[in-house]
């Protein structure tokens, strides 16, 4: 006869028993915190950022590729029934009141510099009122939202697909409808002429008042946090694809394989679609760029990331529930890293943007007036900072996620 459970107990197993960690998941995501926490402790970047607009660097794949991995582990955890509307109202309040916090605290410090007075009366909040509501931390809160809407409904592989196909869909006829209009005047899209001044400033007209640039600027980085949610949704689909496949045994990884090329192939195919549809209009091909990530950027990222994992997760992951081969242990260090991704990431950025903040000469510009080869030093240096923490937690048990 089974045994009773005690009241008040549960026949569920605990979290960390039900739970495991993909190494190959993690390891990823630490490399993308590494790269991102060297290019953000950089005050004198080696090469050229990408341009909102115009030409696209190494930098324009941290984000997607953040949200693609975001995707991976929300499918994760889905499938291990460990998800839910709380946990990804939670994570997403989390990363916009952090968003928020270091956008306040940044207009303070210049407004501070500035000499700006708390004076309701006039209109001054000590700066506050030049609050800047943007910033990738505000992007990946909404994007984590959205993810969250669409689990609600997509629960396996053909379920995320088809997510995958409508956010495609979806974004990319905004666009397109933003830049036949703003070609009419002539120009195309910019941040003066773009789904967020079109709305904003025709909400304006019609109420008979002047834009307000800062509602615009809000209005845009909620529509590029929705465009993170493609990739985010092209995660999912992945790791779908993956369990599918049930890589439990060596013979069964060809399969991987095809699920994984499979699901890069329908990227791939998306964001050519993407690119030249407009052209059957006679419009511009709609171009990658990192003002609103538009499909065809998102796309190409998720679609390296499935390649990508057709070749490490069968390296080094026996299974999906966190087994490892041989290959797992040189893994490990980076998997740490990614165990820590929202705190190496998030500090960093806090760090640089409240430098920059400060008055002429803030340390940034500073230190980047010494050349590359100092400013490269110094990225490098915080990423062995970080790895430093992040092995250090994981050897003593600590959990340092927010």
């Amino acid at each position: 006869m089974p045994s009773v459970p005690a009241r008040g107990g549960s026949r569920r197993p605990t979290r960390g028993k039900r739970i495991g960690r993909v190494v190959s998941l993690d390891a990823a995501r630490g490399l993308l915190v590494l790269a991102t926490v060297v290019w953000l402790g950089a005050p004198r970047r080696p090469f050229a950022a990408s341009e909102p607009w115009g030409a696209v660097g190494l930098d324009a794949f941290a984000l997607p590729a953040f949200a693609v991995i975001a995707g991976c582990a929300f499918a994760m955890a889905q499938h291990r029934q460990w998800t839910s509307g709380g946990r990804v109202l939670v994570r997403s309040g989390l990363l916009l009141l952090i968003g928020l916090a270091l956008a306040a605290a940044a207009a303070l410090i210049s407004g501070a510099a500035a000499g700006i007075p708390f004076d309701a009366a006039a209109g001054t909040l000590g700066g506050l009122e030049r609050l800047r509501v943007a910033g990738p931390l505000l992007q990946l809160g909404i994007a984590t939202a959205v993810l969250g809407l669409f689990g609600l409904l997509a629960t396996t592989w053909v379920g995320w697909v088809w997510a995958t196909v409508i956010a495609t869909a979806i974004g990319s006829g905004v666009l397109w409808l933003s830049a036949g209009l703003c070609g009419m005047t002539g120009g195309g899209l910019s941040d003066a002429c773009g789904p967020a001044a079109l709305l904003v400033g025709g909400i304006a007209d019609a109420a008979g008042a002047p834009a307000d640039p800062q509602i615009t600027q809000a209005v845009a980085t909620v529509i590029a946090g929705l465009g993170l949610a493609l990739p985010g949704a092209a995660g999912a689909a992945l790791v779908h694809a993956l369990l599918r496949a049930r890589s439990v045994k060596a013979r069964q990884r060809a399969r991987v394989v095809g699920y994984g090329l499979l699901a890069a192939v329908l990227f791939g195919v998306l964001g050519i679609l993407a690119y030249f549809t407009p052209t059957v209009w006679g419009q511009q091909p709609l171009e990658p760029a990192t003002a609103l990530w538009t499909p065809p950027l998102t796309l190409a990222v998720a679609s390296l990331a499935a390649v990508l994992a057709c070749v490490v997760h069968p390296s080094i992951d026996t299974d999906l529930r966190g087994g490892t081969s041989a290959l797992g242990a040189f893994a490990e260090p980076f998997a740490a890293v990614g165990r820590i991704s929202l705190l190496a990431v998030g500090a960093t950025l806090a760090v640089r943007t409240l430098l920059e903040a400060m008055p002429d000469p803030d340390p940034v510009g500073w230190f980047a007036a010494l050349g590359d080869i100092p400013s490269i030093v110094l990225g490098l240096l915080v990423a062995a900072l970080w790895i430093g923490v992040a092995l250090w937690a994981d050897r003593g048990g600590h959990r340092l996620r927010p």
